[in-house]
């Protein structure tokens, strides 16, 4: 039987992905946009007394956040907007704009790009964002809430990018500029063998591999819009790093050195490091980065998602089955464009409407687990990420 999320011909079909998209923008709009997250643990004041350390902190988070209920009601945390995801509904919003020519979509977009700039993060000398809770990272280390990280700044400016293309507006170029020269002089800097690469933030010397992914991204496509090489050429650099640590199979682990790395080759962040290979490579095309990409792209159509599209949490892990990984792997199937990345797309956008949407207000949930499931209604985990993605399908595919 020919599914109803889908055209005749079997393929996605933009219109209905459009009603799930407004739908799920909506929910978004009648929560202003804020909510909880899954690491907002230490926003509680009730725990706050007790989270003194990096163990007694990484307790207390992820207490909260693998609790199969959820404290946070109780525990005093509070629904909040969070940058990265303020700024994945701007981009939806911006995609569905472009592609129906609806101002109500230019406007809501562009007040959030407005609460973006008014809130940027004042720890920074360039424009930079982090998160609105305090954030513990294993034992490598500690952000507090608002100080600025590479990942959420890269997602606030590709934003910014996004708006700067599609309406020719210079101030917002200006702003993704002002992120370029963050991550150029205030991002640490880590030697590893010949490469020097990017720290997650101006405070630590932790090398992941999807962050400087992103960087080098952010860096190439900024580098390009405003002419300057000096962006491509730190870009360039980053990328042949990215390029090293891929592994025989096409795979990427989490973060440098790999056997130190708390993820092996993870969902999401697979994604991460595949979409931002091709937006680089878009504009500054390389033949050997682009058959990286294409080995990076089979390993992930095949080995990080089961029959139906359920995405798998690690390659060696099928549970849980995270929202997340859902949204990512659309953007980067849709943004990649091959018959067989498209097919698998609209495969995991069946398996999450049928799995994760909740059609009664129109949010999505977390995951669903081997036994136990979370429906809390994360704002950027959930909504933001599959607003993100809707708004990738309405925009890329006719």
């Amino acid at each position: 039987m020919q599914s109803v999320h889908r055209s005749p011909s079997g393929d996605l079909d933009p219109d209905v992905v459009r009603e799930y998209l407004d739908d799920a923008l909506a929910y978004a709009r009648s929560e202003d946009y804020a909510g909880w997250d899954p690491y907002d643990g230490l926003n509680s004041p009730v725990l706050e007394p007790f989270a003194r350390n990096w163990f007694t902190r990484l307790v207390c988070m992820h207490g909260v956040h693998k609790f199969p209920a959820n404290l946070r009601p109780l525990l005093g945390i509070e629904k909040e907007r969070n940058a990265k995801g303020t700024a994945l509904f701007a981009t939806a919003q911006l995609d569905a704009y472009e592609k129906t020519g609806d101002e109500s979509y230019l406007e809501e977009a562009e007040s959030l790009l407005e609460w973006l700039w008014e809130n940027r993060s004042i720890q920074a000398d360039n424009n930079a964002w982090g998160y609105n809770f305090d954030w513990q990272n294993s034992n490598k280390f500690f952000l507090p809430e608002y100080f600025p990280s590479i990942v959420a700044s890269v997602f606030v400016a590709q934003a910014f990018v996004r708006h700067y293309d599609i309406t020719g507006e210079e101030r917002s170029l200006e702003v993704a500029d002002g992120t370029a020269r963050f991550i150029m002089e205030e991002i640490n800097r880590v030697q590893v063998r010949e490469f020097e690469t990017f720290a997650y933030t101006p405070y630590d010397d932790y090398v992941v591999v999807n962050a400087n992914a992103l960087g080098a991204s952010l860096l190439a496509v900024v580098g390009d819009r405003t002419d300057n090489e000096a962006y491509g050429e730190r870009a360039d650099e980053v990328m042949a790093f990215v390029l090293d640590v891929q592994d025989e199979k096409g795979a990427w682990y989490y973060s440098e050195p790999s056997d130190g790395s708390r993820l092996s080759h993870d969902n999401f962040h697979t994604g991460f490091v595949l979409e931002s290979i091709h937006d680089y490579l878009e504009v500054r095309p390389d033949e050997t980065l682009q058959a990286a990409y294409d080995k990076g792209m089979a390993f992930y159509r095949a080995e990080l998602f089961d029959e139906g599209g359920a995405p798998r949490f690690e390659s060696d892990k099928r549970y849980p089955r995270d929202v997340h990984a859902s949204a990512q792997a659309i953007r980067s199937f849709v943004k990649d464009g091959s018959p067989e990345s498209l097919a698998l797309a609209a495969d995991i956008f069946e398996w999450a409407i049928e799995n994760l949407f909740d059609e009664s207000d129109g949010h999505f949930y977390r995951r669903r687990g081997r036994v136990l499931s979370d429906k809390t209604p994360y704002m950027r985990w959930n909504q933001g990420w599959m607003c993100y993605a809707l708004g990738t399908i309405v925009n890329r595919l006719d």
